[in-house]
């Protein structure tokens, strides 16, 4: 018996050892590919920690022009338990924000211990909507002509190939037809955590006819940002920081780039607070309008709330309503996110970032929830707009 241990606790001993060396020649082989794609996965920001911005590096800064301009107020709830059960929630699921603007007010605001008003989070692919409120400032501004513009006009490494027909409609709508990187692979890896997005994006070849299907893919809003910086050319951060952001009356905010000089990532990673996701969000309410300005026009606001053909809860970068099952299909490959019922609310949109980052927007009620913290694979779209819209009440709370 003491040699069977022995052997065993000796063939143990050599896979553990197999495996570390293993691992140690994958993550050399990484290293010598692109040292930070390794550098990023053993030092890079966590999901459970979604403050630790620090660690994504390097940032660019986006230059605000804060405003204390969201008003506040007293909310009487029709029903308290559902605010009780959404707190609840929220606490629950490790949240370090939770906002409630109703009616021109704020009249719910709580931080958990640690984080405050100020506080910036990675909100994951919450990114992908400000990137297409930014499409349609271009496209105000005439740096590009129309939603169905071919994006080869831009990407000019398309235009040899069948890519030269895919609009800036396909990949606002994530209907590219390209090839999407599967997590976990290589490629895909290198589009998270590497140096270059431009090569990792712009290599990839159409599989589908343009507009055929809906495919969710952090490479169509990466393409879309590398687009506009092309169409008006600027960098992002700067268009981002005057065309969008110092009109919102947002404080400063930084993105996380591929390498010194090189892109910031439109899929993920504007880290901002909570109160300035209000902003965001509170100008699907406004109409595009922001501190007495139209930042946005009303008819791209409109366009962007409207259906996609390939996925009728899908806008223009911006999800809609509740899908008629229980889960929600972002493409072939990916989890899918969950709501346990439908939301009360038909008119409901939300900007929509990985485990739980969301801006819930329901018009009809002129109401903004924003909820940020550790990231789930678990969480439930239902629970959180739905106990407010219940607090709220069928007239909503006091005028």
């Amino acid at each position: 018996m003491k040699r069977l241990i022995g052997w065993t606790l000796k063939a143990l001993g050599l896979l553990l050892g197999s495996l570390l060396a293993a691992l140690v020649v994958l993550l050399l082989v990484i290293w010598v590919a692109d040292p930070a794609v390794a550098r990023n996965m053993l030092f890079g920001q966590r999901p459970t920690d979604p403050t630790a911005i620090e660690t994504s590096q390097p940032q660019a800064l986006v230059r605000g022009a804060p405003r204390d301009d969201i008003p506040m107020a007293a909310a009487t709830f029709a029903d308290p338990d559902g605010m009780t059960v959404a707190e609840a929630y929220a606490d629950a699921t490790d949240s370090v924000a939770l906002l409630v603007y109703e009616r021109g007010a704020l009249r719910y605001e709580k931080y958990w211990p640690g984080f405050d008003r100020g506080t910036r989070t990675n909100p994951n692919s919450m990114h992908k909507t400000v990137l297409g409120l930014l499409i349609g400032a271009a496209i105000d501004d005439g740096h590009i002509a129309s939603l169905d513009s071919p994006a080869a006009e831009w990407l000019t490494e398309w235009q040899g190939d069948a890519r030269r027909r895919i609009t800036v409609r396909d990949l606002l709508q994530m209907s590219s037809g390209l090839e999407v990187p599967v997590f976990g692979t290589w490629n895909s890896t290198r589009i998270l955590l590497g140096s270059d997005l431009a090569s990792g994006v712009l290599g990839l070849p159409a599989v589908k006819a343009h507009g055929s299907e809906f495919q969710y893919s952090n490479a169509s809003s990466q393409l879309l940002l590398i687009l506009l910086e092309r169409a008006t050319g600027q960098r992002y951060a700067d268009y981002l920081s005057s065309r969008l952001w110092r009109p919102l009356g947002a404080a400063d905010a930084s993105l996380w780039m591929d390498r010194d000089g090189g892109l910031p990532r439109g899929f993920c990673c504007l880290f901002a607070s909570a109160r300035d996701w209000l902003r965001v969000g509170r100008l699907f309410l406004e109409q595009g309008r922001a501190g007495g300005q139209q930042v946005v026009s009303t008819g791209w606001i409109a366009a962007m709330l409207q259906p996609a053909a390939t996925n009728p809860n899908f806008g223009l970068h911006i999800w809609l309503g509740s899908p008629p099952t229980t889960q929600r299909r972002y493409n072939d490959y990916a989890v899918k996110a969950c709501h346990s019922t439908r939301c009360a609310a038909d008119d409901i949109a939300y900007i929509d970032g990985f485990g739980g980052q969301r801006v819930y927007i329901v018009p009809s009620r002129e109401l903004v929830i924003v909820r940020l913290g550790v990231s789930r694979t678990d969480w439930d779209d239902a629970i959180l707009p739905n106990a407010v819209l219940r607090a709220l009440g069928p007239a909503g709370g006091v005028p």
